[in-house]
């Protein structure tokens, strides 16, 4: 949300992670109508897409590029887009990588806050309400406790991005969202039978929805894991925790099987060191709910 494909996945994919994920996949990167770099405002007229239409979308990049099968990865939105689209395309899913995902409708606190939002981005731009918020959805329940530099760095992003009303509508979109029905039975709901490994910081505004969401999944192919010291922006927070868990969940189901896992994240946590980040303990917790 606020966030192109590029500020969301550079960081991750071209540099602390390039050799891995490069050399083995072919990225797709797939941004949302009028959220993309540069975009032109939106025609006042413009009927945004749906969520069901944002999935559409992405089955029409799929089959405009003649993927036959992927791995799907979404971050926030993105999450909640491709969790639909496996639901109705499982054959054409090899496995899901989720970051933040909501799986619910949005509930009143999230309605009231976001509707403000939106009529703010609408009437009066980017205001300082707007950012909070933003900041809040990115960085989750304890902002001031992140590093000060990238705070202001996203910030300043933020206040400076050129199509609030743009970003309006898409806001609108996600939360006017019904919710995805999916049962761990398939007798409640339609059983997901795509592999999913859920990812989630442990200062996230999200991780009660992520745990709902895998008390809905198939515990023998559902992966749900918390990483400490981080909040929603898990690739640029934690790349080495991240990189980590997504190659042994690949390696599980049959890919990059001679990739070696630790010399990866070795490589990963030198990039970090001599990018001036400070050096912490990434603790993965790694918990499949049984209820």
């Amino acid at each position: 949300m606020a966030l192109d494909s590029e500020t969301n996945f550079q960081n991750f994919f071209q540099y602390a992670t390039a050799g891995e994920f490069l050399s083995n996949f072919c990225i797709y990167n797939i941004n949302a109508p009028g959220q993309e770099i540069d975009a032109a405002p939106l025609p006042d007229h413009y009927v945004y897409p749906t969520m069901d239409g944002l999935v559409q979308i992405v089955d029409n990049c799929v089959e405009q590029f003649k993927i036959r099968e992927f791995i799907g990865l979404g971050v926030g939105v993105g999450a909640n887009i491709m969790l639909r689209y496996a639901l109705q395309n499982q054959s054409k899913v090899d496995a899901l990588i989720l970051v933040n995902c909501v799986a619910t409708s949005a509930g009143w606190i999230e309605w009231f806050y976001q509707q403000v939002n939106v009529r703010s981005l609408r009437m009066r731009g980017m205001t300082n309400f707007s950012v909070d918020y933003l900041l809040w959805h990115h960085f989750g329940n304890h902002v001031t406790l992140n590093p000060p530099d990238t705070v202001r760095r996203y910030r300043a992003y933020l206040q400076h991005l050129p199509n609030p009303k743009n970003l309006a509508a898409f806001i609108e979109a996600y939360l006017n969202r019904t919710p995805i029905n999916i049962s761990r039975d398939g007798i409640t709901g339609p059983k997901l039978n795509v592999p999913v490994l859920q990812i989630v910081g442990a200062d996230s505004a999200f991780v009660a929805d992520s745990v709902e969401l895998n008390a809905r999944l198939n515990p023998a192919d559902s992966e749900w894991l918390k990483l400490s010291g981080s909040g929603g922006l898990v690739l640029d927070d934690k790349p080495e925790g991240v990189a980590q868990a997504i190659i042994l969940f690949l390696q599980g189901r049959g890919f990059v099987p001679t990739t070696n896992v630790q010399d990866m994240v070795r490589k990963i946590s030198i990039h970090s060191t001599f990018d001036g980040s400070e050096e912490a303990v990434t603790i993965l917790e790694n918990v499949n709910e049984t209820n």
